[in-house]
């Protein structure tokens, strides 16, 4: 960073404190010493500095730097961002599905929204975006990413990206589709019991939607609710609360926040009485990728003992933000408060202020958490094990946590690490095996959908009989004869070893993965979700079994 921005961003850190603190106690008058001090730098960095300087240049910067160093996620918007991050809950916009951020003038995948392009490909959290369509995207701004990254459905973008985790660059076909604002993906029942409805993100018609689908569920005689939140990285905080409300009696507590002042910012969400399914078995399913919102949700139905949660410990993202508009159309999304669960737990995981800290905090977010990080004898709870996963019963710890009333546990105990964990613990936490090398590289360079095309085109193929059916196609199609032909003639064209050996170990989940496809291709995300729900899902399957905790 030169000198003369590192001076302009104190200065504006001073002036905009002074700013933002007058703007919420109502006091415009105030004029202090500091905020008339860069009032002066700012007018001679406009007038003498050696290069022209756009005002809003410097403006956006100086909350760009602040907003980094105060934690991850608090954000400064463009005028165009604003309008960006609205559609993506209000209104359909064609794109590649992912939500990013600029740190350190690197272009950051946030998350790749579920169903999206983007997640479809491959795309991960963390990755880091070098160039789009052969262009640098180095230093480049968040209007140049929007015009570059949104366009007419069909289209395709070619991303290079860095994987830091691995130190690898890795490049990626996106296909821009329509991004929809609907929350949930699919919706359907397992079998005669079961019912099963994946939530992609918390948006303004959530609660809506979701009320549909469980009064449809409860007419077809639905004793178990599978919600499936992997993936899910939030949105409208009432939206979360409406749905945990289905689920609980009045008076309970679904979520209460803290702030630093009080007043507005500390708020509690208390369940109304009356609602549809307050009784029923309910699952809920977590991974990394579920947060803020979603955690919510698990959360409140976890410590109201209202549903077991499965799966893999969650991002942990616990911090309220509150967007303040500015009269040029940007905004500062600004983080005023942190949540907590019923029970007293604070979702927001460990983070450090600066640049660095928030570069950390999402490079930590790529590595998925397993039990023997925060349990020092994971043997000793577990549930199961096959040959594709294992799985920890963690629900027992729950109660000893809460039954220490607020007092500090022993430190050789197990129980310091899950107080402190930060997101949401499972209560069966399942790790699953990782796929092979070959596997992940043609997930990346976007071969199963090649060869899924490739199939869906072939008029010889066994697919033509099943396209206007999804359940006939889910039911009855099989490999293709020529399925490896076509593996290695992609790999061929994509220049990735193959390996048969490798392959012939891997088939049924390559297979599997190009089902899949074809199920998105022919039937849109619904078809792709119930295939890989019903079929190749272990978690799925364990959640429709595992036993409900004991009141």
């Amino acid at each position: 960073m030169s000198r003369i921005l590192t001076v302009v961003l104190m200065l504006l850190v001073l002036g905009f404190g002074v700013f933002l603190g007058s703007r919420l106690n109502g006091r415009g008058d105030v004029q202090g010493e500091q905020q008339k001090k860069m009032l002066e730098a700012y007018s001679l960095m406009k007038a003498m500095y050696v290069d022209d300087v756009a005002g809003d240049s410097l403006a956006g910067a100086g909350i760009q730097g602040m907003a980094e160093y105060l934690d991850p996620h608090t954000v400064y918007l463009e005028p165009e961002k604003v309008t960006y991050s609205q559609a993506e809950f209000d209104g359909n916009f064609d794109g590649i599905g992912i939500e990013f951020d600029i740190s350190s003038d690197t272009l950051l995948v946030v998350t790749p929204l579920s169903g999206g392009p983007s997640a479809a490909v491959g795309i991960l959290p963390g990755d880091r975006i070098l160039a789009i369509d052969s262009l640098p995207a180095l230093g480049i701004t968040e209007k140049q990413v929007l015009r570059k990254l949104r366009g007419r459905q069909g289209t395709q973008v070619k991303l290079r990206v860095f994987r830091p985790l691995s130190g690898k660059i890795v490049d990626f076909t996106v296909t821009r589709s329509r991004i929809s604002t609907s929350s949930i993906d699919a919706a359907f029942m397992l079998d005669h019991r079961v019912g099963y409805i994946r939530l992609s993100r918390f948006i303004a018609t959530t609660a809506d939607e979701f009320r549909t689908v469980l009064l449809r569920f409860k007419k077809q005689g639905m004793k178990r609710l599978v919600i499936d939140l992997r993936g899910n990285p939030g949105g409208f905080l009432e939206q979360a609360v409406a749905v945990a409300d289905e689920f609980l009696p009045k008076g309970a507590l679904i979520v209460y926040t803290k702030s630093r002042n009080g007043g507005v910012e500390n708020e509690r969400f208390i369940a109304r009485s009356g609602d549809s399914y307050e009784t029923g078995e309910v699952i809920v399913l977590v991974d990394k990728g579920s947060a803020s919102a979603s955690e919510i949700l698990a959360g409140a139905l976890q410590d109201n003992r209202r549903a077991v949660v499965v799966g893999e410990q969650t991002f942990g993202k616990g911090l309220v933000q509150r967007q303040l508009q500015f009269a040029d159309g940007s905004a500062i999304r600004l983080t005023v408060s942190r949540y907590y669960t019923p029970s007293g737990r604070q979702i927001q995981r460990v983070y450090h202020k600066g640049g660095t800290g928030r570069e950390s905090y999402f490079q930590d977010a790529l590595t998925t958490i397993r039990p023997e990080k925060l349990f020092t004898n994971p043997d000793s709870l577990l549930y199961l094990k096959n040959s594709e996963v294992s799985v920890y019963r963690t629900s027992s710890l729950y109660g000893l946590l809460s039954s220490l009333n607020g007092k500090v546990p022993d430190e050789k105990t197990q129980l310091v690490a899950l107080k402190n964990a930060g997101g949401i613990i499972p209560d069966f936490w399942v790790t699953g095996k990782s796929y092979s090398d070959f596997y992940q590289e043609l997930f990346r360079s976007g071969s199963f959908d090649d060869i899924a095309l490739k199939i869906i085109d072939d008029p010889r193929s066994q697919v033509q009989q099943y396209r206007g059916s999804m359940e006939s196609f889910l039911a009855k199609y099989s490999e293709e004869r020529v399925f490896e032909a076509l593996v290695i003639k992609t790999c061929k064209s994509k220049k990735i070893r193959f390996d048969r050996a490798v392959f012939l170990r891997d088939r049924l989940k390559l297979a599997q993965a190009v089902k899949s496809r074809i199920a998105h291709q022919l039937f849109g995300a619904v078809g792709q979700i119930t295939f890989v729900v019903q079929s190749a899902d272990p978690v799925v399957r364990i959640a429709a079994s595992v036993p409900m905790r004991q009141p």
